[in-house]
Parts: structure tokens; C-alpha cells; sequence
């Protein structure tokens, strides 16, 4: 699980610091964007490897947690689902993961792992496109 928090349930903890610092003496803590549980990834130890990745956290009872602020809404199979506040973006490069590879496209990811274009703003109430 990964977040800006520093409780428990995370396991590792994401920091923002202002762009353009040099040295660690330069590094300054700005307001964070980083939501305090911002996703969870799950990844099979066996084949064929599945990674997924699920927006929000889940606190120490493994209960989805979002903020208040949190877009939310109830899918026609009548599950919730939602994004975080800041929102978790993902972005696939254009030829894999090689030195000849370009930027792709970003992506919003829900908390049941679904994949939405990006939002007006990343804190909008509405949500993009189902991709």
C-alpha cells in the first residue's frame, strides 16, 4: 500500500518536495498532493504475474478508506466505486519499458481498479471516461 501516511496500514510512504532542489539541504516539504492512502498494489507471486492497481487505501480493519472530498459513485452492478482525492495516474510508455520509449497517455485509476481518462482537475468532482 502506498501513501503519504505514515500509519501502519502503508507500506511505503511518498513524499512531495518542491521541484528544482539540488541537494538534500535545498529540499523543502510542500502541500502534498500525494492522498494519505493512495493505492493498493496487488501483484500475483504466480504465473501469469498479474499486477493490479486499486486507488484509495484501507485502513487497519482492510475497509476501503477515501476523503470526504473523494469523487464517489455506484456502478450499474451496484458496487461503489470511486477516485481519491488527488487522484492515482498511471501512464504506459509507448514501446515498453526501453530507452527508445516515449510518454503515453495518463490514466486515472478507480477504486475498483478501473481505468478513466483524467478529470479536468485532478480534485474535479467528475470523473473522466471509462477507457
Amino acid at each position: 500500500q502506498v501513501g503519504r501516511s505514515t500509519e501502519s496500514p502503508i507500506d511505503f510512504v511518498v513524499t512531495d518536495t518542491i521541484s528544482g532542489s539540488q541537494n538534500n539541504d535545498e529540499t523543502q516539504i510542500t502541500q502534498s498532493t500525494i492522498s494519505r492512502f493512495a493505492c493498493r498494489i496487488v501483484c500475483d507471486r504466480n504465473p501469469p504475474y498479474t499486477a493490479r492497481i486499486f486507488a484509495a487505501g484501507f485502513d487497519s480493519s482492510k475497509n476501503i478508506f477515501l476523503g470526504e472530498k473523494a469523487a464517489k459513485w455506484k456502478n450499474p452492478d451496484g458496487h461503489m466505486d470511486g477516485l481519491t482525492t488527488n487522484g492515482v495516474l498511471v501512464m504506459h510508455p509507448k514501446g515498453g519499458f526501453t530507452e527508445e520509449s516515449k510518454p503515453g497517455v495518463w490514466r486515472e485509476i478507480s477504486v475498483c481498479g478501473d481505468v478513466y481518462t483524467l478529470r479536468e482537475t485532478r480534485s474535479a468532482q467528475q470523473r473522466g471516461k471509462l477507457v
